[in-house]
């Protein structure tokens, strides 16, 4: 049974790759369109969640990164940054983006077993 109001989306690409561009903007889009989002940050896209790593990442027609992670967050969406990989690369919580949640991934998991539709960057 999936829950068409609720997304996860899994995003495991940094700054670097123009996956995350791609993955904050539908999950803005989503977030437009009355779904509740949340996006799980994993592997290198945990450095997403520091304050300032995305100031200089625009991929045109694209808003900027740092646009979309701020308009994500301030449009009510989740933003869950995966304790493990948040750790491994000395990553500080008092410096991340607004709104982070460093956390494992059981909430995740919870979405996902209420039926939560998923993507994965």
């Amino acid at each position: 049974m999936t829950n068409a109001n609720k997304l996860v989306v899994n995003l495991s690409s940094n700054a670097k790759d123009d996956k995350s561009t791609v993955a904050l903007t539908v999950a803005n889009a989503a977030l437009g369109s009355n779904m509740e989002v949340a996006i799980f940050l994993t592997s290198d896209a945990v450095e997403l969640s520091r304050s300032g790593a995305c100031e200089y990442t625009h991929v045109q027609p694209f808003k900027k990164l740092s646009e979309l992670i701020e308009s994500f967050v301030a449009n009510g969406g989740t933003l869950w940054a995966c304790t493990p990989c948040f750790n491994h690369r000395g990553l500080n919580a008092a410096e991340t983006v607004e709104g982070t949640i460093v956390t494992g991934a059981g909430p995740m998991l919870q979405w996902i077993g209420s039926g939560a539709q998923t993507l994965s960057y």
